[in-house]
């Protein structure tokens, strides 16, 4: 489950703003020699060149909210320029320079009688770490991470330690030695810097905690105000009651120690109600998703057909208890296995392989294959296979229900043998009705006009049966009959095939792109083309200029057809690939073309379909194995 963000993007803006406003009001108590506006208590002011830090860091963070893309590359510059100055102004502290370079803005009222005001050595450290966050925000290797994230929580840290000293006029804490003291006002935009870059600059790993939507997040979003105001109040009320002699500095230590300690005993209380609460509904989640679990394995369980997950690799981590019983193993004996080894035959490893790449490319697919079972039996099945995603669109698995068809394949095959044999039978008898038709209308003056109209009708009425005939054993041989591939000049093939079909549709303009070369059955191949390249010009014969288009698309290497004829209606595609079916009984057809070519790009391994609409054409696309 990933971390939504919840802590409100108007906090860092507010935040943001304070860096921004602190610094320009700093700039301006300068110009205008206000000194209450240069620090916010007295003996105590921002140097000018920190307040100008202050203003180009505080419109790097707008920026970076609102742009991070110019952000980025600003950061570096911007980051080795404050980097620097917070050096050199530390060099002014020890000597090793003398700069001074904050005179050059503000000369007469940095050598006032009063004193003279440079820049705290804390502050000068703090602007160094600003500078060094900014220089490495997008640094990606994992020392510089922990480092930047260890940087800002050391610089929030310092800064409120300040703050703190302001509040229970502690000098200690923002002075160091009889350097002049950071001011508070400085502190104050420290600590603003430091909080927007713990909860919005990368790598962001203290927002990714408490600005999460799990339990951990919203328990911090709840302490850390507390921890860092609580205690602070508290101490102050110590110190006032110290100073006004209500108890003495001892018995205020033992107080701040019971308030302490009570106060880590209510946030365990409340982390820990929260744990429980939290728990509570786990486990409540976990009985739900196990009872879901149970009741959809015993749905799949109960199914006839096999079920198997498989990962992208091929290896099965699921099973159902009927694909097991189809191929003779225990469900614990395929659990892991490869599904290649296991089940697929040696020779077609190479295929199956490329489909689970075609699984990997997010494609579904439904095939027939001849496949082994344990006891070495040969079965054939069905096999439709679907990618299986994660939350973020992953590809993470695959999903395949196969389905016992010998019995049907067996079937088909007999039907398959007695069409073969009635074609073959029906054949010879038909040609002597033609023949004899034929040489009847060749004796000129015997017959009148109505018996000579008769005899043509017979004559083509048989050419049309031995037609349907053809296509029918054509049909029936195929599925007994061995494919030998071998390389094919495409583009060559149909070149043939469109000079033979021509006279379907003299007046077609002929469009044949360039077509890259295939492997597969030549005979098979170029019947594939005959009969789409015939629909086509056929059913765009009626259309005033007809068009016909033949390409490759290089993306899914499948090939089409076009036409720009009747078309046809997408709801009845189911019909287009079955035996005597036809969506257009004007044209002449005996509905065997478009089953056979299904057959044929079968045989090879690949796929067909079509996408039409009534009056608008249609192309069939087909791919091979």
């Amino acid at each position: 489950m990933a971390l939504q963000r919840k802590i409100p993007i108007a906090f860092s803006y507010f935040v943001t703003s304070m860096v921004f406003s602190i610094g320009v009001i700093s700039i301006i108590g300068y110009e205008f020699n206000v000194v209450r506006l240069t620090g916010f208590t007295y003996g105590a002011a921002m140097n000018p060149v920190t307040a100008i830090c202050f203003i180009l860091l505080g419109s790097w963070l707008f920026l970076y909210m609102a742009c991070m893309r110019l952000a980025r590359v600003t950061a570096v510059h911007l980051g080795s320029l404050v980097l620097i100055i917070g050096v050199l102004k530390f060099f002014d502290l020890t000597g090793l320079t003398n700069l001074e370079f904050d005179k050059w803005l503000f000369y007469d009222e940095l050598n006032t009688g009063e004193s003279f005001r440079t820049i705290a050595p804390n502050s000068a450290l703090l602007l160094m770490l600003c500078g060094f966050i900014l220089f490495n925000a997008y640094r990606s290797s994992r020392p510089l991470l922990l480092i930047n994230d260890i940087t800002k929580v050391a610089g929030f840290l310092v800064s409120y330690l300040a703050i703190i000293g302001y509040v229970y006029n502690l000098e200690v804490t923002y002075r160091v030695g009889a350097f002049v003291p950071m001011a508070l006002n400085t502190a104050i935009a420290y600590l603003s810097f430091f909080s927007v870059a713990l909860i919005e600059m990368p790598p962001g790993n203290f927002m990714r905690v408490a600005g999460s939507g799990f339990a951990g997040g919203r328990m911090a979003r709840k302490a850390i105000p507390i921890i860092l105001l609580i205690p602070l109040l508290f101490g102050y009320l110590r110190l006032m009651g110290e100073k006004a002699q209500l108890f003495e500095s001892t018995y205020g230590t033992v107080l701040e120690s019971a308030f302490m300690v009570f106060l880590v005993l209510i946030f365990v209380y409340l982390y820990a109600r929260r744990l429980n609460q939290e728990d509570e509904k786990r486990h409540l989640a976990e009985a739900q998703i196990a009872k879901s679990e149970q009741k959809y394995r015993t749905l799949v369980n109960a199914l006839r057909e096999g079920v198997i997950y498989y990962d992208t690799n091929g290896r099965i981590s699921f099973c159902n208890h009927g694909f097991s019983v189809l191929f003779g193993y225990t469900e614990e004996e395929i659990k892991g296995k490869d599904v290649f080894e296991l089940f697929i035959k040696d020779e077609l490893h190479d295929t199956y392989r490329s489909r689970l790449r075609d699984i990997a490319k997010g494609k579904s697919e439904t095939f027939e294959e001849n496949v082994k079972a344990r006891d070495g039996r040969s079965i054939w099945v069905s096999i439709s296979a679907s990618p299986v995603y994660n939350d973020k669109a992953e590809l993470i698995a695959g999903l395949a229900t196969v389905v016992d068809v010998t019995e049907q394949k067996k079937q088909m095959e007999d039907i398959e043998a007695f069409s073969a044999s009635a074609a073959h039978d029906l054949n010879a008898p038909l040609a002597r009705i033609e023949m004899i038709a034929l040489l009847l209308l060749d004796e000129d003056g015997q017959l009148n006009d109505d018996n000579l109209e008769l005899l043509r009708a017979i004559a083509g009425i048989t050419a049309n049966m031995r037609g349907l005939l053809r296509d029918l054993l054509q049909f029936s041989k195929l599925g007994v009959t061995d494919i030998k591939r071998s390389a094919l000049d495409t583009t060559g093939i149909v070149n043939e095939v469109l000079q033979a079909n021509s006279h379907i549709n003299p007046h077609a303009k002929v469009k044949l792109l360039p077509l890259p070369p295939m492997n597969a059955e030549k005979v098979m191949i170029t019947q594939v083309f005959t009969n789409l390249i015939s629909n086509a010009l056929k059913y765009s014969s009626n259309t005033p200029d007809p068009e016909i288009e033949i390409g490759h698309i290089a993306e899914s290497d499948a090939y089409y057809v076009k036409d720009n004829g009747a078309g046809f209606n997408m709801a009845d595609t189911h019909k287009l690939f079955a035996a005597f079916q036809r969506l257009h009984i004007e044209f002449e057809g005996n509905g065997l073309g478009l089953p056979i070519v299904k057959r044929i790009i079968e045989k090879h391994g690949g796929s067909i379909w079509a996408e039409s609409a009534p009056g608008k054409g249609a192309v069939f696309y087909f791919k091979l194995s």
